[in-house]
C-alpha cells in the first residue's frame, strides 16, 4: 500500500510540472480593454521616446491617444520640412496647405509657453519667397534657444543674367552671378537665440545677415555649407559669441576674424574653406582674436594630394565655385592666449604668427604629392621640399608658445607617417588631451 500511494504521489507531481504556468492577465480598463506597459510610462519617458521620432512621425503617433497628443506639446526639439519630399528627388515642393498645417501646429505648441522650444530645426527653400516669409514666423513664434537653418535652392533655375548652356570659360567668369542671382537676405534672431547653425545647400545662397535682439546673446555660429563666404558676414558685432565653425565654404577673397566683431571668441574651427580660383583668387585668412583658447584648421577635402605612382585621373567636372587644390595666400594669427593649434593638410604660401599663448596641444600634418588636376591643367605637385619648408615655417612661428623646448627638440618631434611617407607630422598633447 505504501509503495502504490508513492507512486500516486509522483505520478501527480510529475503531471503537475508538465502543466504550464498560469499566465499573467492584464487588468482590464475602465473601457473593458486591455491596457498595454507603454501608457503606464511616466510623461517623462515617454517624450523622451517621441523626440526619438521626426516631428511628423510625432505628430502622426500622437494622434492614436489623447496623452500622447497633449506630451507632443512638450517636445523640446522640432524639425520641420517646409516643402513636400519625395523619394526620388533631392529638393522637396512647396506646398501652401503644409505651410499653413505646419503654423497652426506651432502656434498649438507654442500657445501657453509652459514648454519652451529648446531646438528649432527647419528646412525650406530659399528661392520660394512663401516658404521664407514662413520661416521669418516660425523663428519668432517658436523663440528657440539653438536655431538651425538648412536653405535649400533649385540648381535647375536659370540665372537671370547667365545663359543655361553657357560654356565652362564664360561660367568661370560670371562665378559671382550665381550668387548675386539669390540676393540678399536678413536673419533676425529672437533674444533667447544663443545658437545658431546655417547650413546652405547651394552656392545661390549667401550667408545671411544677422541681426536682432539675439545678437547680442548669441554664443556659438556655424556656417557649414555651400556657399561664398565673404568679409561682411564676419563684420557683424556679436559681443557674446565663444564659439564660430566656418565649414564647407568658399573665399572669393580674404577674410578676417577679429575681436573687433567678436571680442569674446574662444574656440575657432575652420574646415573644408577653399579658394574659389587657383591661379587667380589670392585669398587668406587671419584670425585677430585676444581671448581665442582653440583653433582648429583642416583641409582633406579641399587640399588633398595622391601619391606620384598612383594613376592620373582628372577630375570629371570643371569646379565652378572651388579651386582644385586650395592654397591660401597668408595666414596671420595674432592670438596671445591661444593653447589649442591644429593645422591639418592646409597649405599657405605665408605664414605668420604675432602671438600665441602657452602651447599646450599642437597638431601639424602637411603631405606632398601630386595635386588634383581638371582636364585643362597639367601635373602639379607639392614637392617634399615645399612640404619641409612649409612645417618649419609653421613650428618657427609657434615657438614663443613652445618654450621652454628648444628648437632642436621640436624638429626632432617631426616624423613621417609610418605607411604613408608623404605625410610629414609634427604632435605634442598635454596630460589631458583635446580628442579629435
Amino acid at each position: 500500500m505504501v509503495r502504490e500511494d508513492q507512486l500516486e504521489k509522483d505520478k501527480g507531481g510529475h503531471k503537475a510540472a508538465m502543466e504550464k504556468p498560469p499566465q499573467q492577465q492584464t487588468e482590464p480598463t475602465e473601457e473593458g480593454e486591455e491596457e498595454d506597459h507603454t501608457s503606464r510610462l511616466p510623461d517623462d519617458i515617454l517624450v523622451g521616446i517621441l523626440s526619438l521620432c521626426g516631428y511628423d512621425d510625432a505628430v502622426r503617433t500622437a494622434s492614436v491617444s489623447r496623452r500622447w497628443e497633449r506630451l507632443v506639446a512638450q517636445l523640446p526639439d522640432l524639425t520641420l520640412c517646409l516643402s513636400i519630399l519625395a523619394y526620388t528627388t533631392a529638393i522637396g515642393t512647396p506646398c501652401e496647405r503644409r505651410l499653413r498645417s505646419l503654423a497652426c501646429t506651432l502656434r498649438r505648441r507654442c500657445r501657453d509657453g509652459a514648454h519652451p522650444v529648446r531646438t528649432l530645426q527647419l528646412v525650406y527653400r530659399k528661392d520660394v519667397p512663401m516658404e521664407c516669409r514662413h520661416v521669418d514666423d516660425f523663428i519668432a513664434l517658436a523663440h528657440a534657444q539653438k536655431l538651425v537653418l538648412h536653405a535649400q535652392w533649385d540648381t535647375d533655375v536659370v540665372p537671370a543674367d547667365g545663359d543655361a548652356d553657357s560654356d565652362d570659360d564664360e561660367a568661370a567668369g560670371n562665378a559671382d552671378d550665381t550668387d548675386e542671382n539669390a540676393g540678399a537676405w536678413s536673419l533676425e534672431l529672437p533674444p533667447a537665440t544663443t545658437e545658431l547653425k546655417v547650413v546652405p545647400y547651394s552656392y545661390e545662397v549667401r550667408p545671411p545677415h544677422i541681426h536682432g535682439a539675439g545678437v547680442g546673446t548669441l554664443r556659438s555660429l556655424a556656417l557649414v555649407g555651400f556657399t561664398v563666404l565673404r568679409q561682411d558676414f564676419l563684420l557683424t558685432s556679436m559681443p557674446s559669441l565663444e564659439d564660430l565653425h566656418i565649414g564647407d565654404c568658399t573665399l572669393p577673397d580674404s577674410i578676417e576674424v577679429t575681436s573687433a566683431a567678436m571680442p569674446r571668441l574662444k574656440h575657432l574651427r575652420i574646415t573644408e574653406v577653399s579658394v574659389m580660383t587657383e591661379e587667380i583668387t589670392r585669398a587668406g585668412i587671419s584670425v585677430l582674436a585676444d581671448e581665442l583658447r582653440t583653433l582648429r584648421m583642416s583641409c582633406h577635402m579641399c587640399s588633398s594630394t595622391k601619391p606620384t605612382s598612383a594613376p592620373e585621373r582628372c577630375l570629371n567636372m570643371y569646379m565652378r565655385f572651388s579651386a582644385s587644390f586650395t592654397s591660401y595666400s597668408c595666414f596671420r594669427l595674432r592670438a596671445p592666449r591661444l593653447s589649442v593649434f591644429e593645422w591639418r593638410c592646409c597649405y599657405a604660401d605665408e605664414v605668420r604668427v604675432d602671438s600665441v599663448g602657452r602651447l599646450s596641444d599642437v597638431a601639424v600634418e602637411i603631405a606632398a604629392g601630386r595635386k588634383p588636376m581638371t582636364y585643362r591643367q597639367e601635373c602639379r605637385y607639392v614637392t617634399v621640399q615645399q612640404r619641409d619648408k612649409l612645417m618649419t615655417d609653421i613650428l618657427h612661428a609657434l615657438m614663443p608658445g613652445l618654450q621652454p623646448r628648444s628648437w632642436e627638440n621640436v624638429k626632432g618631434k617631426c616624423m613621417q607617417r609610418e605607411h604613408d611617407d608623404r605625410w610629414l607630422c609634427f604632435e605634442i598633447t598635454s596630460a589631458c588631451s583635446v580628442a579629435r
